[in-house]
């Protein structure tokens, strides 16, 4: 079952995101109906031609050319409390912006950290620009059907910054 607005309110006074602001008004401006809003961290990691390469985002943004990829932190630190699971999309206008979004967002419950987004200039021929805490994507929370016998406990969460693949 997908949470609604109400039941979303409750989990973020319950703990569900951390937002840096630390005030509880500002925490419920980014629920809608059935998501929340997420934005985009300072510190990426940008694919150059020798790996990738740690990238400060300036307060007016960093482009990203037709095509780059980047490994993106969310702004908001998660953590997923046992029984629920979080999905992650764009929001709509930065994919209609021509953002691209892997699919490989998907958090289990005990998570625990900052989350990596994997984004892509998905554009031929302009260029995107990503600016640090700008509203990117969008958290939907699933309530499980019981509680997790095993909660996450692998190799990114507990992070408070991006991080690359581990093998």
């Amino acid at each position: 079952m997908i949470l609604c607005d109400r039941d979303l309110s409750d989990l973020i006074l319950d703990g569900l995101l951390d937002f840096p602001e630390r005030t509880t008004a500002n925490r419920f401006d980014f629920i809608n109906p059935a998501s929340i809003d997420i934005r985009v961290g300072w510190d990426i990691l940008l694919e150059t031609p020798t790996g990738f390469q740690e990238v400060h985002l300036p307060k007016n943004g960093r482009a990203l050319l037709p095509g780059e990829f980047a490994l993106v932190p969310t702004f908001e630190s998660l953590f997923v409390t046992n029984g629920y699971g979080i999905d992650l999309r764009l929001k709509s206008t930065r994919a209609r912006e021509g953002w691209d979004h892997s699919l490989a967002f998907w958090i289990d419950p005990g998570y625990k950290g900052i989350a990596t987004m994997e984004v892509r200039n998905g554009l031929k021929y302009s260029a995107l620009v990503l600016v640090p805490e700008q509203r990117f994507a969008q958290i939907i929370v699933h309530k499980l059907s019981g509680q997790s016998r095993n909660p996450y406990q692998g190799k990114y969460g507990n992070t408070n910054r991006v991080q690359g693949a581990k093998p």
